[in-house]
């Protein structure tokens, strides 16, 4: 694990960013990848959430800016900001055994000694293909951010930082009720379909996602809907998210974007675990209610490839960002776009890197 005391000297970047953002390339990768490193190791000690039951976002936004192409001093800018928000972890548990229950937030410290037991014992695809489908039933756990985490630590291949992100989507594990029917429909009549449900507007307007989320779980109606979208519709659901996030900007749908980026970076260790997409669509299906945005809108505008800032704008543009969400969505698209081009990737990205205006839920 590297744990750098001073950095190399810095070169420009190849694709240097507009002038705006340039110092955020002073840089080479190699700095800012061994930068990254050390700033995980010091996150380990920082508790995995802050208020009430919001998800640090800082291991993940820092991979996310490392991804895009920050400099070393950008990381360590955006770490500081960010850090001050946090608590550390009470104490760091001794005992590696698994915890009985999952769930349980309180047990977070133990869960991460057990899977950095875990990971020095079994290796990272060992232990990967044991856990993940133990884990996918409750992937809605605070909003995907179990999932979410857990994919960044695989880009970079931080160990302690996987181990972290798995603990912390054991300790949320949130699972939903099981779908009461499974006969296959076109995502166009899937949709359409949740659309259709009534008394979307009465529902309780919780403030956080995975509440609502568990909100739509109790539905019967909905739980007669959500399991009928196939497996091989996962990369057009994907695309509508992005879509349907172009035309509202939906805070919620948003975290279905980085969610699906983050499943796909898992679908190695989860081949041959067909129920694992399952899951994963029957928790999109409750985030989309929980959104309101899949009631305000049919047309799900694709984007005019054209007049659309490409990736390196967008990626300098992120990079000078405060906002987490914003900087992991840019990140989310472009690795969306480099294995399922399409411009509505970029339509995405360039709507979150708007001037803010208030959100949709």
């Amino acid at each position: 694990m590297l744990n750098p005391t001073s950095e190399t000297k810095t070169t420009a970047a190849a694709d240097a960013a507009p002038t705006a953002s340039s110092r955020a390339h002073a840089s080479g990768p190699g700095d800012s990848a061994a930068t990254l490193l050390a700033l995980l190791d010091e996150g380990l000690a920082l508790w995995p959430e802050y208020r009430a039951q919001l998800s640090s976002h800082l291991p993940m936004a820092l991979d996310a800016l490392q991804q895009l192409g920050a400099s070393s001093q950008r990381l360590r800018e955006f770490q500081r900001h960010y850090a001050l928000r946090l608590r550390p972890v009470p104490e760091h548990a001794r005992d590696a055994h698994r915890p009985e229950c999952m769930g349980r937030i309180e047990d977070y410290p133990q869960w991460f000694a057990h899977y950095r037991a875990a990971l020095a014992a079994r290796g990272r695809d060992g232990l990967l293909r044991a856990e993940l489908p133990v884990l996918m039933p409750g992937v809605s756990a605070v909003a995907f951010h179990g999932l979410i985490r857990t994919g960044h630590a695989l880009r970079h291949g931080h160990q302690g930082e996987l181990a972290a992100a798995l603990a912390y989507w054991a300790s949320r594990y949130q699972p939903l009720p099981a779908p009461t029917d499974m006969r296959p429909m076109t995502l166009t009549d899937w949709l359409a379909a949740l659309r259709a449900l009534p008394g979307a507007e009465a529902m309780p307007q919780r403030g956080l996602i995975a509440e609502r989320m568990a909100d739509w779980g109790l539905r019967a109606d909905w739980r007669a809907l959500a399991g009928r979208l196939p497996d091989a519709e996962l990369p057009a659901l994907a695309r509508g998210a992005a879509a349907l996030y172009a035309a509202t900007a939906s805070f919620t749908v948003l975290h279905l974007i980085t969610a699906s980026a983050a499943l796909r970076a898992l679908q190695p260790w989860l081949d041959g675990e067909p129920g694992s997409a399952r899951q994963f669509i029957h928790a999109a299906a409750a985030a989309l209610m929980a959104s309101g945005a899949v009631q305000a809108t049919a047309a799900l505008p694709a984007g005019d490839e054209a007049v659309l800032p490409d990736w390196p704008r967008l990626a300098a543009d992120a990079i000078a960002q405060h906002d987490d969400h914003v900087i992991k969505l840019v990140a989310a698209c472009r690795a969306h776009a480099a294995a399922d081009p399409a411009p509505v990737w970029q339509a995405a990205a360039a709507r979150a890197l708007q001037p803010k205006t208030p959100q949709a839920p």
